[in-house]
């Protein structure tokens, strides 16, 4: 099975608007071997069929390519297009148990300017400096208005490893990727699988229809 039809699975299946009855298992096949599962140090688009079911982002994209909620609620722009508000969900978790909060995103976003080996630095390269204004909303501070900057929220640079992860594993966090997405990181063979299984505290539980993928 090919990359592209695995990705038109998984929204079906695994993702389900409503609960239904399915497989306990989802296997879909992809055409090679993911590289790091770091958002940050991500860079084929492989890697996105794995991050689909196991990192949410700030912002999604619908099927007409307009931007809509997920770890944000809602955004707004300054009148200068300067400065970027973003609204967090409130309720989410980590698939550590830790919460997601303003804390986090400044955290994150800051992992991806500052650590050497990210792939985000020229997609954020325009932000100065992320403001935690209270626990569910952050503002990212411009040095230029930046149009792609949603898009880019919306893929790779919005999406949120979970802080106490980063801090306890480093670098390595790449092996043990933890972040509040669907489905939480069980094991990674290389050349041969990667398996993630539903994570019962994911705040959209109820849409999930299968226990485990396996890639």
């Amino acid at each position: 099975m090919r990359a592209k039809f695995a990705l038109l699975l998984l929204p079906m299946l695994a993702l389900a608007p409503h609960p239904v009855l399915a497989a306990d298992v989802l296997n879909i096949g992809i055409e090679g071997d993911p590289g790091p599962l770091d958002p940050a140090r991500s860079g084929i688009f492989l890697d996105r069929n794995i991050f689909a079911s196991l990192c949410d982002k700030l912002i999604d994209t619908d099927p007409d390519m307009n931007f809509v909620p997920q770890l944000a609620t809602s955004w707004e722009w300054s009148a200068d297009g300067l400065a970027l508000t973003l609204h967090l969900r409130s309720g989410v978790m980590f698939q550590d148990g830790t919460h997601f909060d303003a804390e986090a995103v400044k955290i994150n976003i800051e992992r991806d300017k500052t650590l050497a080996s990210s792939l985000r630095k020229p997609e954020l390269r325009p932000v100065s400096s992320v403001e935690v204004l209270d626990p569910l909303s952050v503002k990212l501070h411009l040095s230029a208005p930046d149009a792609p900057l949603l898009a880019f929220l919306a893929d790779r640079s919005g999406m949120m490893l979970s802080p106490e992860s980063i801090k306890r594993l480093g670098d390595d966090v790449a092996n043990h990727p933890v972040c509040a997405g669907p489905f939480s990181f069980t094991e990674r063979i290389p050349q041969d699988r990667i398996v993630l299984d539903r994570f019962p505290g994911y705040w959209n539980a109820k849409a999930i229809a299968v226990d485990r993928i396996v890639f």
